[in-house]
């Protein structure tokens, strides 16, 4: 095509190709290249194609899931060690204050 900015192309319409093993390849004519067949086959490829796609999403934000449980249930067990180790020192500021006779010191 020809215009005032220079030449440009004319895109062509997508087209469907007939797949060889299907029933309407065999029998297709020139006048109607896509039958009702090989539309449901293309279909049937642009869904499983989809499902795929949907799938490996699926996969990666399972694994990262898996990696977040995995790091979460670290942090909690050193939560819970920290937890521990507080309580201990509590417990021996407590028995400090008792053994130096500091009794009006309330704990909560």
């Amino acid at each position: 095509m020809r215009s005032r900015r220079g030449i440009r192309s004319a895109a062509a319409s997508p087209t469907l190709l007939l797949i060889p093993s299907t029933p309407g390849a065999a029998s297709g004519t020139t006048a109607a290249p896509a039958g009702t067949e090989n539309v449901g086959v293309y279909l049937a490829i642009a869904v499983s194609a989809r499902v795929n796609i949907v799938r490996e999403q699926v996969t990666k934000i399972a694994k990262d899931v898996r990696a977040i449980d995995c790091r979460l249930s670290k942090l909690k067990d050193s939560l819970s060690e920290i937890k521990d180790e507080l309580a201990f020192i509590r417990r021996g500021i407590i028995a400090l204050v008792r053994n130096t006779g500091l009794l009006d010191i309330e704990f909560k």
